[in-house]
């Protein structure tokens, strides 16, 4: 299915050439300062206060980086199961992949070092809007708008890299190379993103599937060979982890808890959602369905997550790029989420926030736009 194919028609607001009326001068200059000057501002402020305060690149600082100087000395990367890290969530707790790719980093200054990487995140979350031939400048204010767009970039997480991998596999999705190729780096950067080959199965992308798995594995294991012993280490390590944060994050289990099925049936309730997610990619891509399989896909890479914080939802600006490559109010909707809080999951209507906004934009994006359209046409012709 092509781009156009997926995107509905959506009349844009027109903010180049000369403005014919008063109304519409004051129009084009309040969206330049809503979704041009305001996010900028917001972006250099909240940045500017986390570099005064040693917390830019938060994620990056605290977890990438002193791994990639562990493994310059040819020390593990990954603490002990009672490491106060954990708690504190400033534990590496990724394969080796990101550690190595990052030891360039390690001769500069933390602060330079975080600034880079500070920068870098922004140049591929605004990467994949340009690989998803998005050029609506709205769209990129928008998204500057988005509170997991500021997350994200403000820890300067793999969420940024997980979200231009997609990007890329959704854009080179005909090419068997370059979609083997982002698939399985994603994947080897971050095991999350493994729902991704219910969509490239069932719509019957089979070689790309068997060559994205033997990049996937090649990287995962001359990563782990270099620390012996640690992959056996590493299921407790996440098992660990999430004990401690699973239900203090936005994942569906903190959701199912925070209703009162916490526990063991939480855990259940989440993995039968995901379960239920990929069924509906495999069913969609076999009907070629291509789009909607591919969001199902992802939809469910967030709902296996056990441990999910905000900058994670950036993952949903790949498909509703796709969707809506010129800027319209659902662009809008994430910026909701400014309200629940960064650092942990609130209570009540906080925790509940993000699976709704996810929840809305989902059901928006797979919601079939043709007989919507074909009604109005018809409405359009009569008389």
């Amino acid at each position: 299915m092509s781009q156009q194919g997926i995107s509905s028609q959506v009349a844009p607001v027109e903010t180049t050439g000369r403005a014919t009326t008063p109304v519409s001068r004051a129009a084009n200059i309040a969206t330049w300062i809503m979704l041009g000057v305001f996010p900028l501002a917001l972006a250099l402020f909240i940045l500017s206060a986390s570099f005064v305060h040693n917390s830019l690149a938060y994620d990056f600082r605290h977890a990438y980086l002193p791994a990639a100087h562990a493994l310059v000395h040819n020390e593990s990367p990954y603490t002990g199961l009672d490491d106060p890290d954990l708690a504190l969530e400033t534990a590496y707790v990724y394969p080796p992949l990101v550690g190595y790719a990052l030891i360039p980093f390690t001769p500069l200054s933390t602060d330079a070092a975080s600034v880079i990487a500070t920068l870098i995140a922004i140049a591929l979350l605004f990467g994949a809007l340009l690989v998803l031939d998005v050029r609506d400048w709205r769209c990129f204010g928008a998204l500057a708008l988005w509170a997991p767009w500021i997350n994200a970039v403000h820890t300067a997480s793999t969420s940024a890299l997980l979200a231009f991998a997609c990007a890329l596999a959704w854009r080179y999705r005909a090419t068997v190379g370059p979609l083997a190729t982002s698939l399985g780096l994603g994947i080897a950067a971050k095991l999350v993103l493994w729902p991704l080959f219910a969509w490239t199965l069932s719509t019957r992308r089979v070689r790309a599937t068997v060559w994205a798995s033997v990049v996937a594995f090649t990287f995962l294991l001359l990563s782990w060979s270099a620390i012996p012993g640690e992959l056996e280490h590493y299921p407790a390590l996440l098992r660990r982890l999430a004990q401690l944060e699973a239900e203090k994050s936005y994942s569906l289990a903190a959701v199912f808890a925070t209703v009162g099925l916490g526990g063991a049936l939480a855990r259940i309730l989440g993995v039968a959602v995901g379960v239920a997610l990929i069924a509906a990619c495999v069913e969609l891509g076999r009907r070629g369905d291509d789009f909607r399989s591919f969001v199902c896909a992802l939809a469910a890479v967030l709902a296996f997550t056990p441990v999910l914080w905000q900058h994670y939802l950036v993952l949903l600006l790949v498909p509703l790029a796709i969707a809506r490559p010129r800027f319209s109010a659902i662009w809008l909707v994430p910026t909701i989420l400014w309200i629940a809080p960064r650092t942990d999951n609130g209570t009540g209507i906080e925790t509940l926030l993000p699976v709704l906004v996810t929840g809305f934009l989902l059901a928006f994006l797979l919601t079939p736009t043709r007989p919507l359209e074909a009604l109005r046409s018809q409405l359009g012709a009569r008389p």
